[in-house]
């Protein structure tokens, strides 16, 4: 039999009173043993909240109550009885109304926080329970997840640069699930971050989940003896019996670093994590993981797993994050902060708090960027450098050289990344160099502009990494310019406007920044004529205006 059942003020009074005699206290554990439940169930029977029809009658039992029909709440009986024929694996746990979980303890602060809506309202639909089918319910397709067609994914991965904002998206998550109607009736935050840089033994992380997951009933202490696949075992049981939300924050603590085939892929020192997760994804259970990580987690089963690239904040959010810092500065000052950054919320931050308490620009915006014609004050490169740190040396070099492309200005295909590394076959750099950089979030494909992008803070980091080697940077400049000039242009009768030419002013700009003034020159030459015919005056590139077009109006 089935049904929901919860208690009524008079009744929780006679409950209180008969236990009192027994000298329990409310969460006794031999009131757990002879009800077979747990105190979590207890305190939930305590609270008023609807629990299964058979574990409210053996508590009732448990303490010599027969009559439990005078304990409940009488409101609860005819819907109950419309429940009796209802299976057990489709009643809920609880209320919907009665339903939310306490905010996990160790949950990070929210602050400074802007209007993800739309991140929100995705992550909402993605961690929803899929509806039981019902003879009345429509056949519908389910939805894509990454992988292929699976419903419903398990586990969401957000992946980003360090300080896009990961940490913080997921805790105004949970935050909000917490006040509302929501599928959970627990919540865990786990971080895999450390002092040392390296995550938690595993061990050690079980025994915090079972603990909050539990609601304090399993304890290190009492699973000190259960050794890690048993442990596990617990674990699982719970995600079985009741819908919680797990959160790993900074999963990349568990991936190799240094070489490009292993990016994404678990370090050997994690091997019980990547057990672990096979466990909580492979196994059918009502709950969902959430893992934040500043690379993809490859080993994750693609048919159960979701990923998400965070990217930054919009103009407008950006704006608003700008202006709580009391900052002297016009609407276009700070859209401009804003696009520079392309919406980074830690770097708009630092950068904002440099500006409102250093003497020098007394809270003006308009001063710094008057000032700076550079993004990476050192807070900031501080944390893009923890991202170069994890590269092989071949990823290096190939971050260091395509940084020369204004991608702005023309789209940057696979051939002009293969230009820059000529001593790879495209094999190589393909599946294992430009495949590592996407997978640590430093390289990515814009399918709208039909090209690879770099970030600016990562592109001029890249740009700092070849100025260490004057000779670098001159070779990178030369291999761009090589390649520009080898691409097809249309016959000269038919040019007729500058988006005809582009490759060419590319080829002259590389070529000036190379120091190849005879292959700049004979590009003027070629092309000087007609430069002339339209109005130069606006063909710039970025801030800087080609030497080619000065050339051109002589």
């Amino acid at each position: 039999m089935a049904g929901l059942l919860r208690a009524s003020e008079e009744g929780l009074k006679i409950i209180d009173m008969v236990r009192r005699n027994l000298g329990w206290n409310k969460t006794e554990d031999t009131w757990c043993r002879a009800a077979l439940t747990s105190k979590a169930t207890l305190r939930r029977f305590w609270a008023q909240n609807r629990i299964r029809r058979e574990t409210f009658i053996d508590i009732c039992k448990a303490v010599g109550i027969n009559n439990w029909e005078d304990i409940i709440e009488r409101n609860d009986i005819k819907e109950t009885e419309l429940l009796l024929a209802a299976p057990i694996a489709d009643i809920p746990q609880d209320n919907q109304n009665d339903r939310t979980f306490p905010l996990p303890e160790n949950l990070p602060p929210v602050r400074n926080w802007v209007q993800r809506t739309k991140e929100i309202d995705t992550l909402k639909t993605l961690i929803a329970p899929t509806p039981p089918l019902t003879n009345e319910s429509p056949t519908l397709a389910p939805p894509l997840t990454k992988g292929g067609l699976g419903g419903v994914p398990i586990a969401i991965s957000i992946v980003g640069l360090p300080g896009i904002g990961k940490t913080t998206l997921i805790s105004q998550l949970i935050r909000q699930l917490h006040t509302e109607n929501t599928p959970f009736a627990c919540a865990a935050w786990q971080s895999l971050e450390s002092a040392t840089g390296k995550a938690p033994p595993c061990d050690r992380t079980i025994d915090s989940l079972l603990f909050t997951l539990s609601n304090g009933d399993i304890t290190p202490a009492v699973n000190a003896e259960n050794e890690c696949g048993k442990k596990t075992e617990n674990l699982l049981k719970i995600l079985r019996e009741k819908p919680c939300l797990i959160v790993f924050d900074r999963a990349e603590t568990l991936l190799k670093t240094g070489e490009a085939k292993a990016a994404g892929y678990f370090a050997d020192d994690c091997a019980e994590y990547a057990w672990l997760f096979k466990q909580l994804l492979e196994t059918e259970h009502q709950s969902k993981i959430i893992f934040t990580s500043r690379e993809s987690l490859a080993e994750l089963p693609p048919t159960v797993t979701r990923e998400i690239q965070l990217n930054g904040l919009d103009r407008d959010s950006a704006i608003s994050l700008l202006q709580s810092f009391n900052l002297t500065a016009n609407a276009e000052e700070l859209a401009e902060m804003g696009d520079r950054y392309s919406g980074h919320p830690k770097a708009l931050q630092l950068v904002a708090a440099l500006i409102r308490d250093d003497t020098e620009f007394q809270g003006n915006v308009g001063i710094f960027l008057h000032q700076r014609d550079w993004l990476l004050i050192r807070d900031i490169e501080r944390l893009i450098d923890e991202m170069i740190a994890r590269l092989s040396d071949g990823e290096q070099t190939c971050l260091g050289r395509i940084s020369v492309y204004q991608t702005s200005e023309y789209p940057l295909s696979f051939a002009g990344i293969s230009a820059q590394m000529p001593e790879l076959s495209k094999y190589e750099l393909k599946e294992n160099i430009i495949l590592a950089l996407k997978r640590r979030q430093l390289l990515y494909y814009d399918r709208h502009f039909k090209s690879y992008q770099l970030h600016p803070l990562v592109r001029e980091k890249g740009e700092h990494l070849l100025n260490h080697h004057p000779g670098h940077l001159r070779n990178a400049h030369s291999q761009a310019y090589h390649y520009y000039i080898s691409i097809p242009l249309k016959p000269k009768s038919e040019w007729q406007n500058i988006e005809d030419i582009q490759p060419l002013i590319r080829a002259h700009y590389h070529a000036h920044q190379a120091g190849i003034l005879d292959a700049a020159n004979a590009i003027i030459s070629e092309v000087c004529e007609y430069l002339r015919q339209w109005n130069c005056a606006e063909l710039v590139c970025g801030n800087l205006e080609l030497p080619l077009l000065a050339e051109a109006r002589k």
